[in-house]
């Protein structure tokens, strides 16, 4: 637009100052003074390029990844590839469906050709199908706006970014729209910003319409699984009265919603202002900046949708320069020079009494303000200085060397010297020249008198020079006690270097000693003027060392070793502990652990420290106990074994006796208290008895004695008999002994023998022909009066016994013609007798042990030849069972 609004804004040389605001619709151009205000607005009727859909109260989805919404009414039916639908589901891949089982379910994210039978692409209006990721930003909206019977559905994804990480940039997200109008059965699409990111689905996308099958389709030129980037872009699908669409582009139109997102203010200089309802309030800036609407996505503009407003800058500034005053008499002048802006131009001098001229004369020294309108109206202002050149009166002077001194100076001049100068001092002396001399420490005036008609009274502050000021900013105690190793370090301060140092105790000459003893020493310094302090200092030193603590003198036993200890206080370095036994080292340290040889023995301790500061000596005696002479008297010595003895505990000592471990060569011990008697029982053999003695300081004397006790052996009673057992036929039994040497006495006992008592060695016993176990006893003695019995058992038992022929003549003669067995110690209830032929028939069988064969078989006489008989029987007395064979010749 070439419309041209100037207004009159003030502006400044160096600052500007806005007087009014302007306002214009937007597409109308307009100058104004630099940072005054305007308001640019969309005016009904002019200005944009684009309409706008704006969605006052929308449905809001959040979807994941690769997901459908849930259904939403359309709230009209509307028809698509001739089928009738009032739901859709919106996928966050950039594409709707009227599939409704497609709802909350999958959408694809890999882009296809179509007409494409992938099943989240069919039935969809893809605007476009790309790879969109709404959790890393972006919204989704759907809004039916109008009224019946022109309802409009809008589907809004606002900056949706793209998948991968690496399209994640501001400016790679996508911001479009898809309206269903009821009725028409139109769809348009409007794209904001569509970028193409090649780093992901290789930046792929299609952009069109796919039926219920995926059979037909309706596809952009040029956006079918292509590449493509677009903004502000609009396309028009309209039904063709066959089942198919027109495609034609259209103008973009914009939706946005009541937070005004995906429109924006922007500016020719690259900034951005929120859409604000399409008013803009700024600022003029320098040069000429043009202000117009653009969609956006992501909050970046993308694309201009109105015309622009050009708005101009208009400045003025002004320079301004002075005559200086002289000598204050106010004959100064001040004048404004334009620099920019537009003539004719007006002034006003605030300081100068609002004078109105571009000059102000008889002016006096000051800084004044001037202030330039031009014919715009633009205001801008400047300082001027305007100077005075009267003479000065510079003063200067000279410090007090030292404190209390009357050594200083004051001198005043002018300057530029104008005629014949005079000078009048107020000091005790009333000088006259330019400089006071002799002067203590204080304040002077003079009066300065010129010729020309200038004078000036001055006042000159002679200081002196401040006195030295002593820190001390080091001192360190003496280290060793008595040494003289301290430090100490002094800073000075004002007087006048350099300075000199004398220290009491010390041969140092400078600022520091270090070789003080302990107590106060004093440093004198005198500066470059002569001036005199002097500070002191007061150092420490470590106590001396002492022995604080040792062991006390101690008993031990002989032979043991002691732990002596000393502890020591004082000094300031390491401790060496000295330890000697009549004057031979034994040890070094705080602990160490001796034996004493001899009883009474006395350690020297000798405390000092690495320092060197003087030694500590302390003693320890460590004696032995009383002695203890170790004894035991026995009741008794020897005895058949086991020998119990009682002993009784003489050890002779003037200690107090813990206790007595008695020890037996049997390996067995016992501990009595104090001094209490012992009891042991001992085996056979020879025995040592042995005393430890333990007294109450922990102390052992041990003493054996050898062969103290003995136990006498018993003699080993031992025999046998024979026979044993003895047949109830033949009951005499022999006892022979087998005790061993050394016995002198036998003692037999045969219950129910004859004889039953017998003294001999080897005696012989008859016993009842009755079967029985009989006790026979033997008691020996020997040369120790030590006996021993052993008791055995004599067995008198049965005894079976046969005898059977071996031939018989069964011939009738009535001489042996019977065979029988005879057999004795049987029981008779339990006998069986088999007699077999050599075939191994019976021929004969009898339980009767009297019975007699008679040498037939059937009532016949067998054959000549052998036959084989077997008895089996139990005996009569325990039923131990007997089996008996043999053979019979039955001869004719």
């Amino acid at each position: 637009m070439l419309n041209k609004i100037i207004l009159g804004i003030s502006s400044l040389f160096v600052t500007a100052t806005v007087f009014s605001q302007t306002t214009v619709c937007l597409g109308t151009d307009v100058s104004a003074c630099v940072g005054s205000p305007v308001t640019i607005e969309t005016c009904p009727g002019g200005g944009l390029n684009s309409s706008i859909y704006t969605l006052t109260n929308p449905s809001s989805y959040s979807l994941g990844d690769d997901d459908f919404t849930q259904l939403i009414n359309l709230g009209f039916n509307f028809e698509f590839y001739g089928n009738t639908y009032s739901q859709i589901t919106v996928s966050d891949n950039g594409h709707v469906s009227f599939n409704t089982a497609n709802a909350n379910g999958y959408s694809s994210w890999v882009v296809d050709n179509i007409p494409s039978t992938t099943p989240s692409a069919m039935n969809s209006i893809m605007a476009v199908w790309q790879d969109l990721y709404q959790p890393a930003g972006g919204s989704i909206y759907y809004e039916t706006i109008g009224t019946a019977p022109n309802r409009i559905g809008v589907i809004y994804w606002d900056g949706l970014s793209m998948f991968s990480p690496s399209c994640q940039t501001p400016n790679l997200c996508y911001t479009g729209s898809v309206l269903l109008f009821e009725g028409t059965n139109v769809i348009e699409t409007h794209i904001s910003n569509k970028t193409t990111c090649n780093a992901w689905g290789s930046g792929l996308a299609t952009h069109g319409l796919n039926n219920i099958n995926g059979t037909v389709a309706h596809a952009v030129p040029g956006r079918n699984n292509s590449v493509f980037s677009i903004q502000n872009d609009g396309y028009r699908f309209t039904p063709d009265g066959s089942g198919g669409y027109n495609l034609n582009p259209i103008p973009f139109s914009l939706v946005t919603t009541s937070t005004n997102n995906g429109i924006v203010w922007n500016s020719t200089n690259g900034a951005s202002f929120p859409y604000n309802n399409g008013v803009l309030n700024t600022t003029v800036q320098n040069g000429t900046v043009g202000y117009f609407i653009a969609s956006s996505t992501c909050g970046t503009g993308v694309g201009a949708l109105s015309d622009t407003t050009f708005v101009t800058g208009l400045t003025s500034s002004v320079n301004a320069t002075a005559v200086d005053d002289i000598c204050s008499a106010n004959v100064g002048s001040v004048t404004a020079t334009p620099v920019t802006g537009a003539a004719p131009y007006t002034y006003l001098w605030p300081g100068l009494n609002n004078a109105t001229t571009q000059t102000v004369n008889n002016v006096g020294a000051g800084t004044y303000t001037v202030e330039m309108t031009d014919a715009n109206g633009c205001l801008s202002t400047t300082n001027v200085t305007v100077g005075d050149t009267p003479a000065t009166f510079p003063t200067s002077f000279t410090q007090v060397s030292c404190p209390g001194g009357s050594d200083g100076t004051a001198t005043a001049s002018m300057q530029p010297i104008q005629g014949t100068v005079t000078y009048q001092w107020n000091d005790p002396n009333a000088q006259t020249t330019s400089t006071a001399t002799g002067l203590e420490a204080g304040t002077y005036e003079c009066i300065v008198t010129s010729s020309v008609g200038c004078a000036d009274t001055v006042s000159v502050t002679v200081t002196e020079i401040p006195g030295m000021v002593v820190n001390i900013v080091n001192q360190v105690d003496v280290t060793c006690n008595s040494g003289n190793d301290g430090i100490a370090e002094v800073s000075v301060t004002d007087g006048t270097a350099p300075y000199t140092y004398s220290w009491n105790g010390s041969s140092s000459t400078t600022e520091e000693a270090t070789d003080l003893f302990v107590g106060t020493s004093t440093v004198t310094i005198t500066d470059a003027n002569g001036c005199v302090v002097s500070q002191d200092v007061t150092l420490g030193e470590p106590d001396r060392l002492l022995i604080a603590q040792k062991s006390q003198d101690t008993v031990i036993c002989i032979g043991d070793s002691v732990n002596l200890f000393a502890t020591g206080t004082g000094g300031s370095s390491q401790y060496n502990f000295t330890w000697t036994d009549n004057g031979q080292n034994v040890g070094m340290g705080g602990s160490i652990f001796v034996t004493p040889s001899s009883d009474s023995t006395q350690y020297r301790v000798i405390l000092t420290e690495q320092c060197g500061s003087p030694a500590d000596t302390s003693y320890v005696v460590v004696k032995h106990p009383l002695d203890v002479n170790v004894g035991l008297s026995p009741d008794v010595t020897g005895a058949c074994f086991p020998v119990e003895v009682n002993f009784d505990n003489v050890t002779v000592t003037g200690e107090t006796i813990d206790y007595t471990i008695w020890g037996y060569s049997d390996g067995e011990q016992d501990t009595i208290y104090g001094q209490n008697p012992a009891y042991h029982e001992f085996d056979e053999g020879t025995w040592d008895v042995t005393m430890e003695v333990v007294i109450d300081r922990g102390c052992r004397y041990v003493d054996t004695f050898p062969s103290l006790v003995e136990g006498y052996s018993y003699p080993e009673a031992n025999f046998y008999t024979n026979p044993n057992p003895a047949s109830i036929f033949e009951p005499e039994v022999n006892a022979f002994s087998q005790s061993g040497s050394n016995i002198v006495s036998y003692n037999w006992l045969a219950e129910g023998a004859d004889p039953e008592f017998a003294t001999s060695q080897n005696p012989t016993f008859v016993y009842p022909s009755e079967v029985q176990n009989y006790p026979l006893i033997l008691v020996v003695e020997n040369g120790f009066g030590c006996t021993d019995t052993l008791e055995k058992l004599v067995r008198i038992e049965n005894e079976v016994l046969i005898f059977a022929p071996n031939t018989f003549t069964p011939d009738g003669d009535g001489l042996n013609d019977r065979w029988k067995v005879e057999i004795l110690g049987i029981d008779v209830q339990n006998f069986r007798l088999q007699i077999f032929n050599r075939w191994g028939e019976k021929v004969f069988e009898s339980l009767d042990p009297n019975a007699e064969w008679d040498g037939t078989y059937g009532d016949k006489i067998v054959k000549e030849g052998t036959y084989i008989w077997t008895i089996t029987a139990n005996d009569y007395e325990n039923d131990n069972k007997y089996e008996f064979n043999g053979s019979i010749n039955v001869i004719e």
